[in-house]
């Protein structure tokens, strides 16, 4: 068990390191990155100013945080605090993506806030983006692979099933899954906050304080 343990430790360790480096750098290409954040390797192809990063989030590899537009006033994403997620999933935001608090989501997510004109006159790469905000609600938890569209909402402690394809508000506390996603389930317990202290420790991303 001694052995296990210096083993891992020396395999976090040094991505700890790093981590902080990263943050470093994103904090000086212009995203807001809270507290005690456990940062792999992302990327952030353009836009940094766009990103808000609360406290204790763990992005873990090939995470892709990408913004389109002009700067304005408000960030185009917002990730709350505690919230991990998972590898290779994108954010694509033009106009407003936001996750809440406690979320957990799993690798090889796709989540946007637009998609593209399709009127028959012009290519559709030439046509303009077609936008309604994202938010995600606390607590959510959403499966591999699936994928959130334009304008839906999803309310505190739902759960979206792997390979899900939401087109669609998704109530408080309720079980969806398919394409499109359909409600399996509603009414789920609500769940206490204790887990998210197991997924600090996991990811050396601190200890909880408030």
């Amino acid at each position: 068990m001694l052995r296990d343990d210096l083993v891992n430790r020396s395999i976090r360790y040094p991505r700890a390191i790093a981590s902080r480096i990263r943050i470093m750098r994103l904090r000086m290409c212009g995203v807001r990155v809270g507290r005690k954040c456990w940062i792999r390797r992302i990327h952030v192809p353009r836009n940094p100013w766009d990103i808000v990063i609360d406290d204790m989030v763990a992005l873990d590899d090939e995470v892709v945080l990408l913004t389109t537009g002009a700067r304005n006033a408000r960030p185009r994403l917002f990730i709350g605090s505690y919230t991990y997620v998972n590898r290779f999933t994108m954010f694509d935001a033009s106009l407003s993506i936001s996750v809440g608090a406690q979320c957990m989501i799993g690798p090889f997510c796709y989540i946007t806030d637009h998609d593209h004109g399709v009127s028959e006159q012009g290519p559709i790469s030439a046509q303009a983006l077609v936008e309604a905000p994202v938010k995600v609600g606390n607590n959510v938890w959403i499966g591999a692979h699936a994928v959130i569209l334009k304008g839906v909402s999803i309310g505190d402690n739902a759960v979206i099933g792997a390979g899900a394809v939401v087109t669609t508000d998704v109530g408080p506390g309720e079980r969806v899954a398919g394409v499109p996603a359909r409600q399996i389930d509603a009414g789920r317990q609500i769940v206490g906050e204790g887990h998210t202290d197991g997924l600090a420790r996991t990811h050396d991303v601190g200890s909880r304080r408030r």
